[in-house]
């Protein structure tokens, strides 16, 4: 139904450029200037050079208006626009592998901002109190598992205290998320940021992973 009524509307559209289907002077102004009427003004001389009615024009143009609204795969709608974009610069941990970096937009959300910025996450800790404590070897297992079975997630690099991984999400947009384990021996720092302007779910994505790191033993330093 709502394809029937672009159709409609879309032919109405450029129909009246045509002169009344009469390929005259209003269509070939607007040729000038436009795809639209230049498509519509080739499709009308070819039709009436052949003695076309202005039933089989009006049909050719709602053929035409479809075509101009067909759906596309998501990579022709974007031709020309590179959703992926390049890999940030200044990556990695920070202050002798201390920290990870602050964010550069609102895009974003990290455990090195303020705790009163609205892109302050808090970090992770890998040992609960009153638990088996969990060495660092172990719980870069655990993150990486968690992240190898998380749909969209690769890994690009890894260190024994540092993981960074893009995350590819609708339109083939990427965000990339960074993993640090901090010195403390008990906490897991991160920072996901969209490379785009398009908005991502940072947080959501975070508590996901998260959630699945609760079943490993990990939890959350904090409320948010």
């Amino acid at each position: 139904m709502k394809t029937t009524l672009a159709v409609t509307a879309l032919a109405a559209f450029v129909l009246p450029t045509a002169d009344a289907f009469g390929c005259g002077p209003a269509l070939l102004g607007a040729s000038q200037g436009s795809a639209r009427a230049s498509a519509a003004g080739s499709m009308c001389t070819t039709m009436k050079a052949h003695g076309a009615s202005r039933r089989e024009l009006l049909f050719s143009a709602a053929a035409t208006a479809a075509a101009f609204i067909a759906p596309l795969p998501a990579s022709a709608q974007f031709m020309g626009f590179d959703a992926k974009g390049d890999r940030p610069a200044g990556l990695g941990p920070q202050g002798d592998g201390r920290f990870l970096g602050l964010c550069d937009s609102a895009n974003c959300v990290c455990t090195s901002e303020d705790v009163y910025s609205k892109r302050f996450l808090p970090p992770w800790t890998y040992n609960d109190e009153g638990k088996k404590p969990k060495t660092q070897p172990q719980a870069m297992e655990d993150l990486l598992g968690v992240l190898a079975a998380t749909k969209g997630a690769t890994v690009v690099s890894s260190t024994p205290t540092y993981v960074y991984a893009e995350f590819q999400r609708e339109l083939g947009l990427v965000d990339d998320v960074e993993f640090l384990f901090a010195p403390d021996g008990q906490t897991l720092e991160y920072r996901s940021a969209a490379r785009k302007a398009k908005q991502a779910d940072h947080r959501g994505r975070i508590k996901a992973l998260r959630v699945e790191l609760q079943k490993k033993g990990w939890r959350s330093v904090g409320f948010r």
